[in-house]
């Protein structure tokens, strides 16, 4: 099946996009202005405008896409001919590969701000996107509709794993508290997270 043609509109909207991030790389997403981003992205400014109201909502739309594409879209299907403790070690790893990246962290810091003071629908649209179902999500029901995981609450055992990830590679992070984790410390965090998870939920 051919692949469909992208429209003129679809085109422009994805060299805003890219124009945004190749901005916010060399100036920092404080100091980029949507003058900045159109003269990057080789659009006039009112493109910009036209397909994103403000920056505030290009940054939540870029931290939403990169979401989508690194946790929603990734896949890893249960597969019970493989090693339990192998597929779950690939989510893991999946997860922290997107936390540790500093782009995405400095893009977060800037929508915390910006979620204190934008309208509503802006913070319910996000929302609705982190909603989303995730692989970790399909892959935890399906281990438990296999019956190689003892769970009830398939929502309170994501929450508790993305919690330990979150908790030592994402938060310390996000505020400066910790430097980036090392290869040495994320393998280290992948593995006894895995192995929590599993000791507390693994019959």
């Amino acid at each position: 099946m051919a692949e469909q043609k992208k429209t003129r509109s679809e085109l422009k909207r994805e060299a805003i996009v890219n124009g945004a991030m190749e901005a916010f790389q060399q100036y920092g997403v404080s100091d980029t202005s949507m003058d900045k981003i159109a003269e990057t992205a080789q659009v006039s400014k009112r493109t910009v405008y036209n397909h994103f109201a403000s920056k505030e909502i290009l940054v939540t739309h870029i931290i939403t896409e990169i979401w989508r594409n690194n946790i929603v879209d990734y896949d890893v299907p249960f597969e019970s001919t493989r090693p339990l403790r192998e597929q779950l070690l690939e989510l893991v790893n999946n997860e922290l590969k997107m936390m540790e990246d500093s782009n995405l962290l400095e893009l977060i810091r800037v929508a915390i701000g910006y979620c204190l003071f934008c309208p509503l629908s802006v913070v319910e649209e996000m929302n609705k996107s982190f909603e989303q179902e995730t692989a970790m999500l399909r892959w935890l029901a399906a281990a438990k509709e296999n019956g190689v995981l003892n769970i009830e609450d398939i929502e309170q055992a994501h929450e508790q794993i993305i919690s330990l990830i979150k908790g030592q590679a994402f938060w310390p992070q996000l505020l400066r508290h910790k430097e980036p984790l090392d290869k040495g410390r994320r393998t280290a965090i992948a593995n006894n997270t895995v192995d929590m998870f599993l000791k507390f939920y693994q019959p």
